[in-house]
């Protein structure tokens, strides 16, 4: 596997915004009609995407081989973060039915990306002692980051990630005992 080092993910991010953008277009819809732009956010798949989020990191700090690898300083870090992205996805999943502004939604995504980014910073930390799942895990969830970001932004380039977020979304469904 290849290093996961902050540059790296930087640049993976960079990569996969652009094949987020194309995937998001169903996510984030612009119309104009007389001189008005309105910008519709599909409050379901951010929520699909900040659940699978939610889910991986919960599923590695949960399990003992990564707590006892980390420790417990760096495993309340992540539960912290944790605990934001929950706040995030709980208020999502509360309006799902109904429309948000764009700020709202920027605000979740900011949220959500900034805490997640913090635990996955952790995890990489100790990516040589960690289990090949547990890697497996982090690179799924550092795949949806850019693919949450790109919900809310207007990405225009087109490139290749190593993971889209359809599949990084498998992985993370499939949990650390099927990796």
């Amino acid at each position: 596997m290849s290093s996961l080092s902050r540059r790296s993910l930087l640049r993976a991010g960079l990569l996969a915004s652009g094949a987020g953008a194309m995937a998001s277009l169903t996510a984030c819809t612009v119309t104009s009609s007389g001189g008005s732009t309105t910008y519709s956010v599909n409050v379901t798949k951010v929520l699909s995407i900040i659940s699978s989020i939610e889910s991986g990191l919960t599923q590695m700090v949960n399990s003992a081989t990564v707590s006892s690898i980390i420790g417990t300083e760096n495993t309340a870090k992540i539960t912290a973060a944790i605990t934001q992205v929950s706040t995030v996805t709980a208020e999502v999943a509360a309006t799902a039915a109904s429309t948000v502004t764009l700020t709202v939604a920027q605000n979740w995504i900011e949220t959500a990306e900034s805490a997640a980014s913090a635990a996955v910073t952790v995890l990489q930390a100790f990516q040589s002692q960690l289990p090949a799942s547990v890697n497996t895990m982090v690179q799924a969830v550092s795949a949806l980051l850019p693919a949450l970001e790109a919900v809310i932004s207007s990405v225009s380039t087109t490139v290749k990630t190593t993971l889209s977020p359809a599949e990084a979304q498998t992985i993370i469904a499939r949990g650390l005992q099927a990796n």
